[in-house]
């Protein structure tokens, strides 16, 4: 039995690439960036003034108390400053490539066609926003790696990239084990349950694009297990809830990575792979169990595939007293709350099947076996059920 941090670790260690594709701008929304992108242009790619007032050259300028210049009445684009004058601009207008400076008109005084600055230290740029402020050509502005979300879209649309080269996702199949389970949408009767997760597993994959490619319910018979799991070894992922001894995986040629983590209530977990390309995860059936191993095992291997920065707890101040129940690590459905600052409090939980209170959580803090009783104010784990990064 390993803790989940070494867990994670081990599975981390088996990471596979599954190749890049390219998609359109507007369906890259939640993939995972498979290369560099970078300004094909200045950005600004043309002077802007920042102020209304009057563009003129800083060479025209001199540092007299008061010197006049006539106004021109030309407009760029379309028309050029002549030099030795000056152009009235507002706000966000276009400047010519040679003009460097915008005094605003509180520093000018405007009478029969000439304008005159008072005394003032010119700054080149001064009150406009220059070309090549945000990014000079060739700088790169965002990195592989990157989950694509909506202000990186208007940024790639900017810079014209209308086709976006992107991770390709992986196959994944899942397989849930149990005699009472039942297809949600079928009709059930007392003694029968529909299964909620394989559509945890489905919103999972959902957050980085991927699609669930096939689900499939099974009676805990050997024959019929057997049958499913040698189908989902097609995969690249396979993942199996209920009640399936992992001598069942194993026997159908896939090599053990590690057995059992010291984790309430994602425990037994087991992972391993075959010789081919498919990685295996095997957890127990219980709902809340599965949003845990989801969370840290399914969603740590896609990110360590891809390059993303392993998931790091928040760690936020605890609202309340917990006694551990457990003598391995915790996991709890949680809220965040805004007592004071940010903090976290465990939501009551009437067993690992409650979905209506990991609905109403924010995510789940885990209470460590060495931490002994939590008391208020000491810092806990927290994992958001959505990553932002």
């Amino acid at each position: 039995m390993i803790s989940v941090t070494a867990a994670i670790q081990q599975i981390a260690a088996c990471r596979t690439s599954w190749g890049t594709e390219s998609v359109p701008l507007e369906k890259s929304a939640g993939r995972v960036l498979a290369e560099a992108i970078t300004a094909d242009r200045d950005y600004p790619p043309f002077h802007r003034a920042a102020r209304d007032g009057f563009a003129i050259r800083s060479s025209d300028v001199q540092t007299s108390r008061k010197q006049q210049f006539p106004l021109s009445h030309a407009r760029y684009p379309g028309g050029e400053l002549l030099p030795g004058h000056a152009m009235k601009v507002a706000s966000g207008s276009l400047l010519p490539p040679d003009v460097d400076v915008v005094i605003s008109l509180e520093e000018a005084e405007e009478q029969n066609g000439h304008v005159a600055f008072f005394d003032h230290n010119i700054r080149v740029y001064q009150h406009m926003r220059p070309r090549g402020e945000q990014a000079a050509a060739g700088k790169v502005l965002l990195e592989p790696g990157l989950r694509l979300n909506f202000q990186h879209l208007g940024l790639l649309a900017s810079l014209g990239v209308m086709q976006v080269k992107v991770q390709r996702p992986p196959r994944v199949m899942f397989i849930a084990a149990g005699n009472e389970l039942r297809i949600p949408g079928m009709p059930v009767n007392d003694l029968q349950l529909r299964d909620a997760n394989g559509f945890t597993l489905t919103g999972l994959l959902m957050q980085y694009g991927i699609p669930l490619e096939e689900s499939s319910i099974v009676p805990e018979n050997a024959e019929a297990i057997t049958s499913a799991i040698e189908q989902g070894l097609e995969a690249d992922l396979l993942v199996i809830c209920g009640n399936v001894p992992p001598k069942a995986v194993m026997d159908c040629g896939v090599e053990q990575v590690f057995n059992k983590v010291k984790a309430h209530p994602c425990n037994p977990f087991w992972f391993g792979y075959s010789p081919t390309r498919t990685r295996v995860m095997l957890m127990p059936g219980h709902p809340f169990a599965v949003q845990v191993a989801c969370k840290l095992f399914v969603e740590s291997y896609i990110r360590a595939c891809w390059g993303i920065p392993v998931i790091r707890p928040w760690m936020i101040p605890y609202t309340e007293h917990r006694t551990a129940i457990y003598a391995q690590d915790e996991f709890i459905p949680a809220a965040l709350v805004n007592r004071n600052g940010l903090k976290v409090k465990a939501l009551s939980f009437a067993g690992q099947a409650n979905l209506a209170t990991t609905a109403r959580a924010d995510g789940m803090i885990c209470h460590s076996a060495e931490a002994g009783s939590l008391e208020p104010s000491a810092l806990v784990p927290f994992y958001p059920w959505i990553e932002t990064a």
